[in-house]
C-alpha cells in the first residue's frame, strides 16, 4: 500500500491520551486543527477553511508527545496520512483524516520550546533510573552531597531488577537503627512512671 506523506502545522485540540494496546505497547493520539490563509485580490490575507487530523503515535514518540504537548499549543506533525471512513452517532457516513505521526515538535514560529533528551526506554517507561528518588539522590551525589543512594542503584546510577522506588536507603547510608533506637525515648505513662515535682519559679 503506497502511504501519502504530509506535513501539518496547526494547534493541538485535544490533550494528547495516552492508550494501550492489545499487546500492551502504548500509544498517544491527539487532535490538531490546522487553518490556510491566503491572500485577496486586494492584497488582504483571509482564513481558509480549518481542516482538523487526528494524530497517533507509537513508540518513544508516543510517551514524548504525551509528556510535551498540551491542548492550544502550536505544533508541526509530519507523518503519513489515510483517510477513514465511519458511521456517526446520528448514523450517517463520516470520514476522518487520521496522520500516523514520525516526527511531532513545537511551531516555533509562534513561541520558545526546550528540549530534553531521554532515553527510548525512558520515553517508553521502562527506564528505572528515571524514577524521581533516584534521580535526585544521583544528583546529590554526582555535587558531593551525602544523600544516601537507595537500595539496588549501584554507584554508576544503574538499577537492577529488583529495585524498588521508594525503599529503604543504600550502602551510603551509615546510620545504626539500634543508635537510633536509643535516641528516641519511649513515651511513658504519666499515672503510673516515677516523676520528680520542679518548682518552676526557683527553676
Amino acid at each position: 500500500m503506497n502511504e501519502i506523506g504530509i506535513t501539518v502545522h496547526g494547534n493541538v485540540v485535544t490533550d494528547p491520551t495516552v492508550r494501550r494496546d492489545r499487546n500492551g505497547s502504548n500509544f498517544t493520539t491527539f487532535r490538531v486543527a490546522t487553518t490556510p490563509y491566503k491572500r485577496t485580490a486586494d492584497g488582504r490575507f483571509v482564513d481558509g477553511d480549518t481542516s482538523f487530523y487526528s494524530v497517533i503515535a507509537f513508540d518513544a514518540l508516543a510517551g514524548n508527545v504525551a509528556a510535551s504537548l498540551r491542548k492550544g499549543q502550536p505544533v508541526v506533525v509530519s507523518g503519513t496520512v489515510a483517510n477513514k471512513e465511519f458511521v456517526g452517532a446520528d448514523g450517517g457516513p463520516r470520514q476522518s483524516s487520521e496522520i500516523e505521526a514520525k516526527h511531532v515538535g513545537h511551531d516555533l514560529s509562534w513561541g520558545r520550546s526546550a528540549f530534553e533528551r531521554v532515553s527510548r526506554a525512558a520515553a517508553l517507561g521502562q527506564d528505572r533510573t528515571a524514577d524521581p528518588e533516584v534521580q535526585a539522590s544521583l544528583r546529590a551525589i554526582a555535587d558531593g552531597g551525602s544523600a544516601s543512594r537507595p537500595v539496588g542503584v549501584d554507584e554508576d546510577g544503574v538499577a537492577s531488577a529488583d529495585y524498588e522506588p521508594g525503599g529503604a536507603s543504600g550502602p551510603d547510608d551509615t546510620s545504626d537503627p539500634e543508635e537510633t533506637a536509643d535516641e528516641v525515648p519511649e513515651p511513658g505513662d504519666p499515672l503510673t512512671d516515677p516523676y520528680e515535682v520542679v518548682d518552676r519559679a526557683s527553676a
